[in-house]
């Protein structure tokens, strides 16, 4: 009789760790989705991955933990809505083109933008930052070296000039303004990162004196003051601030701009150009004038 009841025992916590088991197991799914929300943080977080929506069309897509058999959840990101999944897991997300199956990879810490492609398709790329308050401009690529000398040079630049650059990045076009022109400028980015890049770089080019860099999101950042306006965004970001260029910006003033052109702005449009950069890639460089 004694052996029967510690049979019983022991066949019921066998049966007792295994549902434990499950339920830590599902509970563990299920941390690594938790509900999508926006998020206000400033920097970006190593354990989130935030997904916006820039297009002008509802983006539906489904989600769930990479490597996992449990069913993906569906969910619908309006046009500028943001969606953030905290955790330290990586996710797959699926969504549908041309009636195909898109899949990616998303990486904790990371943040991605649903965009329009250069075939006017969504499509999901890396982004530039995790907050919510604020625009999505571009996500950050450098601007090479010969391709921001010749925006410099289009621009015509000189020691009179105060030049602006929206999405500075390390800083590099400001930079070089200062120390080939003795241009004086302002270089703007909202991720904090880059700008102690920036003004190391400064520092170290000895140029700290003529430029300044600030954190800072690009769509409120007054450059009235600037005679020199240098920009590499995408093209609806383009678009976006096409009114606050008009409104803000006084006659006479130059912008230049890496691969897109201003939307709107044909008749504005003094010149452009084709610049082949080291790596042989070929880029397009645009010349404005207010």
């Amino acid at each position: 009789m004694t052996r029967r009841i510690l049979a019983a025992l022991a066949l019921a916590l066998i049966i007792l760790g295994i549902g434990l088991f499950f339920l830590m197991w599902e509970a563990r799914e299920r941390e690594a989705i938790p509900e999508a929300a926006g998020t206000s943080r400033s920097v970006i977080d190593k354990n989130l991955i935030t997904i916006r929506n820039v297009t002008k069309a509802t983006v539906a897509y489904t989600i769930k933990p990479a490597n996992s058999s449990r069913p993906a959840e569906k969910k619908i990101l309006k046009p500028g809505g943001l969606d953030g999944y905290p955790g330290k897991k990586r996710l797959l997300l699926t969504y549908e083109r041309l009636g195909n199956e898109i899949k990616e990879a998303l990486v904790p810490g990371t943040p991605y933008s649903f965009r329009y492609d250069e075939n006017s398709l969504i499509h999901l790329y890396v982004g530039s930052h995790m907050k919510e308050d604020a625009e999505d401009l571009a996500p950050y690529v450098a601007t090479p070296m010969e391709v921001a000398t010749k925006m410099l040079e289009m621009a015509g630049i000189d020691d009179t000039d105060f030049v602006y650059d929206l999405g500075c990045g390390d800083g590099r076009m400001v930079i070089l303004a200062a120390r080939k022109y003795g241009a004086r400028g302002v270089g703007v980015d909202i991720i904090p990162q880059r700008i102690d890049e920036a003004r190391a770089a400064a520092s170290r080019a000895g140029v700290e004196g003529l430029i300044e860099f600030r954190v800072e999101d690009a769509m409120k950042t007054d450059f009235s003051g600037a005679t020199v306006l240098a920009i590499y965004l995408l093209p609806e970001s383009n678009a976006l601030l096409r009114p606050k260029f008009e409104s803000v910006l006084k006659p006479g003033a130059r912008v230049v701009t890496h691969d897109y052109p201003v939307p709107g702005w044909e008749d504005q449009r003094i010149d452009s150009a084709a610049v082949r950069d080291k790596t042989g890639k070929n880029h397009t460089i645009f010349h404005y004038r207010r």
